[in-house]
């Protein structure tokens, strides 16, 4: 009777275990990653200079304002994200439990406005996002 309770159990462990995904293994993530709600410059040859080729900017958007809010996203969720003009100081944006974001990029000047979003997490290599704002 022990051996065929035994035996009913195992079975029905192996049947549970069918068709699972296997989770994903959180020692291997190296690096935060995250993706913002803007659009990406198209892609140019790669000798066309810095604006237009291998140094073009991650995300792009234009306003007329002295202001733009734009969101995204980063995973790990815990992970601090911060957003500079180029050369300036950091200023953090907070961070949603699901890793959604919401940035400000003020004092917009007319012309190109370069910002970098960074996301950093202990352990992990950093996400860097290089946002050109072009205010008209």
């Amino acid at each position: 009777m022990w051996a065929r309770r035994a035996a009913a159990l195992l079975a029905v462990l192996a049947l549970a275990a069918c068709g699972e995904k296997e989770e994903p293994d959180a020692a291997r993530v190296q690096a935060v990653t995250g993706a913002v709600d803007l659009e990406k410059p198209p892609a140019a040859p790669p000798d066309a200079g810095t604006e237009a080729g291998h140094r073009a900017p991650d995300a792009v958007a234009t306003t007329r304002r002295k202001a733009l809010a734009f969101g995204g996203r980063v995973t790990p969720p815990s992970s601090r994200v911060t957003l500079a003009r180029a050369g300036g100081q950091a200023a953090a944006v907070d961070v949603g439990a699901n890793g959604r974001f919401r940035a400000r990029a003020r004092a917009l000047r007319r012309g190109a406005n370069r910002f970098v979003l960074k996301g950093s997490a202990p352990g992990l290599q950093p996400l860097r996002l290089d946002v050109t704002i072009t205010r008209r």
